[in-house]
């Protein structure tokens, strides 16, 4: 391969080659024009890949030699830091081929890339470049091709060096260079780094040419004509050295190598250009001619230690770096990671499992951007990061003492009085185990350091990586490094190697990475002192377009930072600016002759027009911020306001600044207003006198009155401020004197200082005859004695008491409604006073209090009066009158502005808004009624939301269709109005007709009653739940609902039909409204929609229309207004209403069964009194379809069918109006789409379809489409709308409920892996996900709390937990199954008790311990009170003589946590199976004698334990709560007086009991007794205290039912035959109620797949 000559071919046919690698491997291009092994860059789905491909020119030709060769080579050098061998080698018949992964650079190409390469990074790189090749001479491998484009350096300037060239031969002939050109000049650039002893020529050398020769002519493939030695390695490298301390030149071309190598050429003058002596003699010895003298790898590190290679390179920098670059192998092979992106960092995700990296690797360069795992580069920054305390000791560059530089003009930004919490700069570190100051930049003057030191290749490797990195967090500390490293860093690298990096986070898609890349861009641009010419225009030209888009980012946060920097960023241009001026003055800017044109056209721009384009560009960015939407923002900018006022000059302040300033004081945030005044100082001084007098001045006399009281003392202190800088006038004094005396009586002690250092500060500023002739006779009458000097200390002690706080909130609360006053009139005169004679209009004020007085006055004064207020406490508030009136003025205007959301307004809560104060007339607004509704019903528009009301705040009502006059005349316009409105809208004519007459029992009103002046009496006797509503101007629209539109209305309302529906009128809930579709309607925890929460108040005038337009479609509502929001609003509402499930889950349809007219009733069950009437259970249906154990029954919403499902994977619907006539029994439907048993099943609130799932962890939603036409409904085909499946493999659902809220369908479901999920199953999104603790076992069953607030779930080992489902809180775990003692038994299931315990009882049906003797009673059901933990009672069933005896009398039992940690149930779980071990053995647990069972071994009687149940409070009627969570029963008077309760239960021994639990005598066996003659008998037993009880079955024992002879067997096939179809053969596994077609209806599923349909009648006892 190495001796015989590669056949050339062009490299166009190279693909077809790459094609023999396979599939995976995809040719991209050639990679130079190399003639021996052609060179190819191939694409991976791991990344690219290079492939050296040697075309054999006989396909006979073997490569096997080379291929052990490579691999021995391979594996001595697999975990050598710096050096990448090949990954794999190929052979085929046509070529061999050798791949490695692709590295974009090589140290040729990275000599010529920007940044160039400093001393220091030179340095690094020759020093890894030794490390490498002295690694591999210890491992017995030479290089012998070492050359710059054979040494490949990363984007962190780590250097490997590759493709080591074993087949390449090592000697060349001198007379011949072509062999040269083949081998070894792959670039075509002549340039030669090969050993002079490796030329040979036949005279002077004549071994090496006979064995050249030998093995030309013998077959000698594969073997070598002889050994590179380190010497020859050295040579190469030498060159390869000089040639990167050269700037790219190459040391020797070939031509020049021959004449060295003759001693015709010396180096000197080429390496002259090398500047330190070191570097040169490092080189000259390793290029000797004389291979004896080049020193080995080894002592040339070690001779250059410490001189020209930096100790900490040795000690510590390589190392780290490594440590760093080095995945944890272990970590990605467990977790995919995600690699890094750019090509140049590709080599550090390729794993070093084994020496291999090959293209198989899962990281390869994977742009797996999706996953959210963190990156490689993540886990690197966090390292450097966490480790920045350890490695900063070694980047202090100790030798270099500071050298003064040709131009150093040293601009040190003046260090603010930077106040803590305040600045965001200078910027605290947050860096492990480091104080966070920027300690070496601030503090001492030492900020960047004189020449590049190590700092420089920490640098490179954290610019590397944080463009990949992932996580938020990686890159703001990725960000604190940057500056910490600042300290070590030259200006200039600073400049050109850090900042690009972070204006590329500029544009992050975290805000908190934006913002912090922003402040650590200004602080590294602050702590710049020295900039080179190419930089001086950095800012201009670069950093502000760069972060311009950030004064319009989304976030707050980030456009926040901004205006707090934007005073840094103006003045840091400038800094940039003056530096750049002075290195134009010292004439530096000349760069050199050739750039000369460039340079005049291009900087010669004058001083001060580059100082107007940046103030051109900042006031742009600032204008943006100026008028943010957040308050945050703007105040943000006012925080350190002069810098900028200074920047921007008198004239731009003028116009830019202050002009948008003064619209701040329309806001509504107080703390906007504040910080206007705390920055008005400034401005004014800047601004000028005019605008202090014509604009600021009148403002701040206003502010003076403002509602804020800290706002008014800041105003003081501000006018406290001008006034010591003596910007006003005398005249302007008087006038502040008279508007600030009054305050001096002010209950706020802050208003009364400010007011204080207010008149002392003036007082300073007038001459003293001014001082005590006008202003101090005013003054003293606020004074308790005279003062000597006007002075704040003086005033303040001789002041006297301030008005009493609760006298001041009357006064004002009296003038915001003071009508008929003398006293709140103005009492100045209406002509304009000279300033001094307002000061004199002071001093009366106080005295003339007897001016007349209304009769209002009098009684408002006698209320001050009795608050406390004394005579010389009126003459205070005469003071402060003029104040007084002027705030409750501003506190009205202020009330009655729009409000706009403030950002910390929106966390404190509001106070009630009396919507009639502000004149608001109310609008209902009819939304059209849905398409596709079936049935027509007599009121179809469908209300929206609740009465949704849309005001139009303040105006009163302009003409308009839809108005209400106010006059009794035109009492019945309205409603014929609404009515035709109604009717365009519905499509009919006729949609509103009202009833004649109506049944007298129904307490439903009109579908729609007009309530003009009053509520006729009929209403209002019809209407007791009526909101309380206060008078309104205008008359208010009651509407309200019958039935038939509540069953089509989008929210079910509790109740049985038996309410009157809710009227609405006006409330005094405060409104608010979004427009969005998804208004949060009812309020928390209501069943009905509330009338409190009517939202939307919109901001505007709802305009009239004189004649209405004709809509192009028919209109969605009765709303014609102009406003485009609330047509927006409406047409929402009536998609959202519309959309609401119809589309994918069916109609919403009617609660409980339709009742057909003509059906015959049918007695009731039970008679209210208590005559005896006993009950009876006879079979309908006898379903046997499924082939295995039904494991489900659900009923739909109004019993038209009902569903199976069962564990031959299959879910069956049948028909309930089919029972009645016996049609047929198969089922309507089989769904088959679960390939797994299916486990459970559920149905949807209000709509035809169920949710199933299956063991393969599938739930499926499926759509029942049913329609009912004729006598018999029509059901048409299946539908799968939703499916879902469980994380885990292995997982699935074992129980679910369903229920609907306002805005989404929820279905609650719990997982064999403990996991509780709720899912909205419009959206499909999780909505809550809790994990109940593993070692309780898996979740057989889980029962939801009428409210939905809370959650039970019960496990296979018998441990209960309570969920909260709103927060997700495991609130408490106990054991169940109390008989077990201890021994873990299942939980079946577990319902709300249906009458007792106020919704927090539940009954809970566990499995009993199966034990070989009979045991004479077993407990087969627990009520439990979930709040105190404590078992109540008690259902048992025994074996006893009489009903009395043996029964144990019951205690009310409280228990503690279950096992809190896993090792504990595994404890107990063991203890349990020790004690039951020595009993269990021999029993089964099937009651029924299976052929398998061996003879004599008899087998257990069927246990009565309960697998299923359903309870109600009364059975036939329409409040079975077999779903655990319909309305509340207490909430329903009616039903609550006569509901007695009840349970059917069906158990492992195949009976279906009834337990009525008003008169538990009356509870009897409804199927499943051997013979009439074994009836069991009901008792009740309680202790003492009535707190606790047992309701016991007994049944007699076989000794007293045995008669003495033994019944024939022919009589006892009889018997069984007639009750074999009667009951249940096997476990009865799952029971439904349904109450159609008839009252009283039972299925029941058992284990064996049979389904059974009972009637359950009521017959006398006689």
């Amino acid at each position: 391969m190495g001796n015989a000559q590669s056949l050339t071919r062009t490299s166009g046919a190279l693909d077809s080659f790459v094609a023999e690698l396979g599939g995976d491997v995809v040719y991209e291009g050639s990679l130079g024009s190399a003639r021996f092994l052609k060179t190819v860059k191939c694409r991976h789905k791991n990344g690219y890949l290079v492939v050296k491909i040697f075309i054999k020119p006989d396909p006979g030709l073997s490569l096997r030699k080379y291929h052990r060769r490579l691999k021995i080579e391979r594996e001595a050098l697999a975990d050598i830091p710096n050096v990448y061998g090949y990954q794999s080698f190929v052979e085929t018949d046509k070529a061999g081929y050798v791949i490695r992964q692709w590295v974009a650079s090589n140290l040729y190409d990275r000599i010529s890339t920007r940044p160039f390469l400093s001393i220091v990074e030179k340095k690094w790189i020759a020093f890894q470049i030794l490390n490498a090749l002295r690694d591999a001479r210890n491992r017995k491998v030479s290089h012998g091709d070492i050359k710059s484009e054979n040494i490949l350096v990363t984007s962190w300037n780590w250097v490997y060096v590759s493709d080591f060239a074993s087949y390449k031969p090592t000697f060349l002939p001198l007379d011949d260079p072509s062999d040269f050109s083949f081998f070894f000049d792959t670039s075509g650039r002549r340039s030669c780094y090969i050993a002079p002893e490796r030329f040979y020529t036949a005279s002077d050398n004549p071994d090496i040419s006979a064995k050249k020769s030998r093995l030309a002519t013998e077959d000698g493939e594969g073997r070598k004509d002889g050994k590179v030695t380190e010497a020859m390695d050295c040579f190469s490298a030498g060159c390869v050295i000089a040639e990167l301390f050269l700037e790219g030149k190459p040391l020797f071309t070939l031509s020049e190598l021959f004449k060295y190598r003759e001693g015709e050429l010396k180096l000197d003058t080429q390496l002259a250009a090398i500047e330190e002596q070191g570097v040169r003699d490092l080189i000259t010895q390793m290029v000797a001619i004389d291979p004896a003298t080049r020193p080995t790898f080894d002592t040339l590190l070690h001779t250059s230690r410490g001189t020209v290679f930096p100790e900490c390179l040795y000690s510590f920098l390589h190392n780290y770096v490594y440590s760093v670059n080095e995945v944890n192998a272990s970590a990605v092979f467990s977790t995919p990671q995600v690699s890094l992106t750019t090509p140049t960092s590709t080599v550090t995700s390729a794993q070093r499992a084994g020496g291999h990296i090959g293209p198989s690797s899962p990281t390869l360069n994977g742009n797996t951007s999706g996953d959210p795992l963190p990156s490689d580069s993540d886990h690197r920054m966090e390292r450097i990061w966490a480790d920045y305390e350890s490695v900063e000791p070694y980047l202090i560059n100790e030798s270099v003492e500071q050298t003064v530089m040709d131009v150093k003009v040293d601009y040190t930004p003046q260090i603010l009085s930077s106040r803590p919490f305040h600045d965001v700069l200078p910027v605290e570190l947050n860096i492990p185990n480091r104080e966070s100051k920027l300690h070496s930049a601030w503090n001492s003057h030492k900020r960047a350091a004189a020449e590049d030191g190590p700092a420089l290749i920490i640098l490179s490797l954290v610019c590397a990586n944080i463009r990949n990195c992932y996580l938020p967090s990686s890159k703001v500390r990725a960000l604190d490094v940057f500056l910490a490293l600042c300290a070590h860093l030259t200006d200039e690298a600073k400049l050109d190697r850090m900042v690009p990096y972070i204006v590329d986070l500029l544009h992050d898609d975290a805000a908190i990475v934006r913002a912090s890349a922003l402040r650590t861009l200004m602080q590294v641009l602050m702590l710049v002192t020295v900039i080179t010419p190419s930089n001086a225009a950095i800012f201009p030209e670069y950093i502000i377009p760069a972060i311009a888009h950030l004064a319009r980012d989304p976030e707050v946060l980030v456009r926040c930072m901004y205006a707090q920097l934007i005073v840094p960023l103006a003045d840091t241009a400038v800094r940039y600016l003056e530096m750049g001026q002075a290195l134009k003055a010292h004439g530096t800017y000349k760069l050199s002759p050739d750039a000369q044109e460039y340079d005049e056209a291009h900087f010669e721009v004058s001083y001060d027009a580059s100082m107007s384009d940046l103030q051109n560009s900042i006031e742009e960015q600032l204008s943006a911020l100026l008028v943010d939407p957040s308050s945050v923002v703007k105040r943000a900018v006012l925080h350190n306001i002069s810098s900028l006022c200074i920047f921007l000059g008198r004239q731009k302040t003028n116009d830019v600044l202050l002009s948008h300033m003064i619209t701040y004081l329309n806001d509504r945030d107080w703390l906007l207003r504040y910080a206007f005044f705390d920055s008005i100082v400034d401005v004014a001084a800047c601004a000028g006198g005019r605008s202090l007098e014509e604009y600021i001045l009148p403002l701040m006399i206003q502010a003076l009155s403002d509602v804020e009281e800290t706002v008014v003392a800041k105003v003081l202190a501000s006018l406290t401020n001008l006034c010591e800088l003596g910007l006003f006038q005398k005249m302007r004094i008087w006038e502040l004197m008279s508007a600030t005396l009054g305050f001096l009586y002010h209950p706020n002690i802050w208003i009364r200082q400010g007011a204080a250092a207010f008149i002392a500060s003036a007082a300073k500023h007038l001459p003293p005859s001014d001082v005590w002739c006008i202003l101090y006779p005013s003054l003293k009458h606020f004074l308790q004695s005279d003062v000597r000097d006007v002075d704040e200390k003086s005033l303040l002690l001789a002041m006297k008491q301030p008005l009493s706080r609760q006298v001041f909130d009357a006064a004002v609360q009296w003038a915001m409604k003071a009508e008929k006053t003398q006293f709140w009139r103005s009492h100045r005169s209406a002509k304009v006073e000279s300033p001094r004679e307002s000061m004199a209009t002071v001093r009366q004020s106080g005295s003339a209090s007897s001016r007349a007085r209304s009769e209002e006055d009098e009684a408002q004064l006698a209320k001050l009066q009795q608050l406390g207020m004394t005579s010389s406490e009126e003459a205070k508030l005469m003071s402060m009158r003029d104040y007084i009136l002027k705030l409750a003025r501003a506190i009205s205007s202020f009330a009655s502005r729009v409000s706009v959301e403030v950002e910390s307004d929106a966390l404190k809560a509001t106070g009630p808004i009396e919507l009639q104060k502000l004149g608001v007339v109310p609008q209902t607004v009819f939304l059209r009624a849905p398409e596709s509704e079936g049935r027509s019903s007599r009121l179809s528009t469908l209300r929206t939301t609740s009465d949704f009301m849309i005001k139009s705040p303040g105006t009163p009502r302009t003409t308009r269709t839809l108005s209400i006059d106010q006059g009794p005349t035109s009492a019945g316009a309205p409603f014929e109005d609404l009515r035709r409105r109604l009717a365009i809208i519905n499509g009919s004519g006729s949609s509103l007709p009202i009833p004649a007459s109506r049944e007298p029992r129904s307490p439903v009103p009109h579908p729609l009653s007009i309530d003009t002046n009053a509520v006729p009496p009929s209403a209002s006797s019809e209407m007791p739940h009526m909101l309380d509503r206060p008078s309104s101007p205008a008359e208010s629209t009651i509407s309200t609902a019958n039935s038939a539109f509540r069953a089509m209305h989008r929210f079910p309302i509790s109740g049985d039909g038996q309410k009157a529906a809710p009227a609405v009128g006006s409330s005094k809930a405060s409104a608010t409204g979004l427009l969005e579709a998804h208004t949060q309607i009812r309020s928390e925890g209501s069943q009905s929609p509330s009338g409190r929460s009517s939202p939307v108040s919109v901001a505007g005038t709802v305009r009239g229309q004189d004649k209405p337009r004709v809509p192009s479609i028919i209109p969605i509502s009765t709303y014609d207004g102009q406003e485009a929001g609330i047509s927006n609003l409406l047409e929402h509402l009536y998609l959202d209403n519309n959309r609401d499930l119809q589309n994918d889950f069916g109609p919403r349809v009617h609660e409980g069964p339709v009742r057909r007219r003509n059906a015959a009733r049918h007695t009731s069950f039970m008679t209210r009194d208590g005559t005896s009437r006993r009950l009876e259970a006879s079979l309908i249906s006898h379903f046997n379809s499924h082939s295995d154990a039904v494991t489900g029954l659900a009923v739909s919403p109004d019993h038209m069918f009902f569903v199976s499902s069962s564990d031959d994977k299959t879910v069956k619907v049948w028909d309930t109006a089919r029972l009645e006539r016996n049609v047929t029994s198969k089922p309507r439907h089989t769904y088959n789409q679960h390939h797994a048993r299916v486990k459970c099943v559920c149905m949807l609130e209000g709509v035809h379809c169920f949710a199933s799932a299956a063991e393969d962890g599938s739930l499926h939603v499926v759509r029942v489409h049913v329609s009912q036409s004729g006598q018999l409904p029509k059901y048409n085909k299946l539908q799968v709308v939703r499916e879902h499946r469980v994380d885990t493999p292995g997982e699935y659902i074992t129980s679910m409920v369903h229920y609907s809220t306002d805005t989404s369908s929820n279905l609650v479901y719990a997982t064999t892996h403990s996991i509780i999920s709720i899912i909205d199953l419009r959206t499909m999104r999780t909505l809550q996900r809790m994990e109940n603790p593993r070692h309780h076992g898996p979740i057989t069953c889980i029962c939801l709390d009428r409210k939905r607030a809370w959650v039970i779930c019960g496990t296979a080992t018998g441990v209960l937990s309570l969920w909260d489902i709103r927060f997700g809180i495991l609130i408490k775990s106990w054991k169940a199954g109390l008989a077990n003692k201890g021994r873990p038994g299942r939980i079946h299931q577990c319902l709300v008790h249906p009458t007792k315990g106020k919704g927090k009882w539940i009954i809970v049906a566990t499995e009993s311990p199966k034990c070989g003797s009979e045991t004479p009673s077993q407990t087969v059901l627990e009520v439990w009170d979930v709040e105190k933990t404590t078992l109540v009672e008690t259902f048992v069933v025994r074996t006893g003589r009489t009903s009395s005896d043996g029964v144990d009398e019951p205690k009310e039992v409280s228990v503690g946590e279950a096992e809190t940690s896993p090792a504990a149930a595994i404890a107990a779980l063991v203890r349990a199976r020790q004690e039951s071990g020595n009993t269990d053995t021999g029993t089964r647990r099937a009651g029924i004698v299976g052929p398998d069972t061996p003879y004599g071994d008899a087998p257990l009687p069927p246990s009565p334990d309960v697998r299923a149940f359903i309870a109600g409070s009364e059975f036939g009627g329409h409040t079975v709560v077999h779903r655990s969570h319909i309305g509340e029963p207490e909430s329903r008077s009616g039903a609550r007086s006569s509901a007695r309760g009840f349970l059917i239960t069906g158990s492992e021994d195949c009976k279906l009991r009834f337990w009525d639990l008003a008169r538990l005598e009356r509870s009897l066996v409804l199927s499943g007794l051997e013979s009439d003659h074994d009836k069991p008998s009901y008792s009740v037993v309680r202790d003492a205290t009535g707190s606790a009880s047992s309701y016991v079955e007994t049944w007699p024992s076989a000794s007293v039912t045995q008669s003495n002879r033994p019944p024939q067997r022919l009589s006892l096939i009889n018997h069984n035959q007639q009750n074999l179809l009667k009951g249940h053969q096997d476990t009865i596994t799952a029971l439904a109620c349904i109450d159609s077609p008839f009252r009283g209806g039972l299925v029941t599923g058992d284990r064996a797949g049979v389904i059974k349909v009972w009637r359950v009648e009521a017959f006398d006892a006689t």
